[in-house]
């Protein structure tokens, strides 16, 4: 968790939705980037900084270090506290995901059905990811932490959520600030589901 979501917002609209400075590259219109069940090894988009400019990129959904190795499509907060590693990937190479829902599978009976999770008041929400780079490309890892009260009957994980207040404290801040960040969605802010069609 989480393995599959979905970012219906163009780049357009949310380049003017966000209402930041963001350096906007008109070659990522060229890419085909999926709008919905968005999986791992997709490529996506993030935003990163270069340059004290925030910036739109398009990586790779997923680090794999070599042949073989585990895809790490999402990394707990735990691991990036430990780690003196990944701690280093979050402080140098941290960037932010953006998504209109993401998906889970809910047991009912012997069957698991996919479900949307959304926030009904925001229509699009921010999961702060780490980045390693590969041969001169660039791979992503989503971060995730334990679940809200919503999610507990859902999965035992769930994305980290931030708003778009939230983004320039995001670059901004230091490695323990943002770690601060990264804890479960508020109890109090709305979160709905429903069936997916897939």
């Amino acid at each position: 968790m989480c393995g599959r979501y979905e970012n219906k917002m163009s780049l357009e609209s949310l380049l003017e939705s966000l209402g930041l400075s963001i350096e906007f590259y008109n070659e990522l219109l060229k890419q085909k980037i999926k709008k919905e069940n968005i999986a791992p090894t997709d490529l996506i988009v993030n935003i990163s900084q270069k340059e004290e400019t925030l910036i739109f990129d398009i990586s790779n959904w997923g680090i794999k270090f070599k042949p073989g190795s585990p895809l790490i499509f999402n990394s707990r907060i735990e691991t990036i506290k430990e780690k003196p590693y990944w701690k280093s990937l979050f402080t140098k190479n941290k960037c932010l995901v953006p998504m209109t829902g993401f998906y889970e599978w809910k047991k009912s009976g012997t069957k698991k059905i996919p479900y949307k999770i959304y926030l009904p008041d925001e229509g699009m929400f921010f999961v702060p990811a780490l980045a390693a780079y590969i041969n001169n490309e660039k791979f992503v890892s989503l971060v995730t932490t334990e679940p809200n009260a919503f999610m507990k009957d859902i999965h035992h994980r769930m994305p980290v959520i931030l708003n778009k207040e939230s983004i320039v404290d995001f670059f901004e801040n230091d490695f323990e600030a943002n770690i601060e960040m990264c804890r479960p969605l508020a109890d109090d802010i709305p979160m709905e589901l429903e069936e997916a069609e897939f």
